[in-house]
């Protein structure tokens, strides 16, 4: 079990430190057109949209890196105020949701890759940019949350059970 959970964590740690590197051409895209949209008052609609796109890979990739490193948001009203045996309790509390949830996003997130592929669909704007990679790395980026949220699981459920790490 703990071979498993070191590939998945590996993987994913491993994924969200390479996708991280997405953020120079994103902050590159904005700051270009920021200039050129501000100083010489000439938008451009490639910088714009390909910031979109870096900015969505930033964010379905890095997600279960974002998991596994303890950075999604909570509510910490309630979940800073109870014990780490709580948390625990409250994450496996609510783990079904999260797969259900994970699982409705894999499910659609699938068709509408298939889809998008088949059609070799684009934005549909002047330059017209393939929307189907963006559409792909959804679906991955979906299917390595759902398995970091499962390793979450196991952990927490190994912790309540022993009241060690695992």
């Amino acid at each position: 079990m703990k071979q498993l959970l070191s590939i998945i964590d590996g993987f994913n740690a491993k994924l969200g430190k390479i996708t991280s590197f997405v953020m120079i051409p994103t902050l590159l895209c904005i700051y270009y057109e920021v200039v050129s949209r501000y100083v010489f008052g000439k938008p451009t609609l490639w910088a714009s949209e390909l910031m979109i796109y870096f900015c969505a890979i930033l964010y379905i990739l890095g997600a279960a890196w974002t998991l596994q490193v303890g950075r999604h948001v909570k509510i910490d009203m309630l979940y800073s105020k109870v014990s780490p045996r709580g948390q625990r309790v409250l994450d496996i509390f609510t783990f079904p949701f999260f797969t259900l949830y994970m699982g409705l996003l894999l499910w659609v997130g699938f068709e509408f890759a298939m889809q998008s592929m088949l059609i070799g669909e684009t934005s549909g704007t002047p330059w017209d940019p393939p929307i189907y990679p963006i559409k792909i790395l959804f679906f991955i980026g979906v299917l390595m949350l759902l398995m970091q949220g499962l390793a979450k699981l196991i952990r927490d459920v190994h912790f309540l059970a022993t009241g060690k790490e695992l």
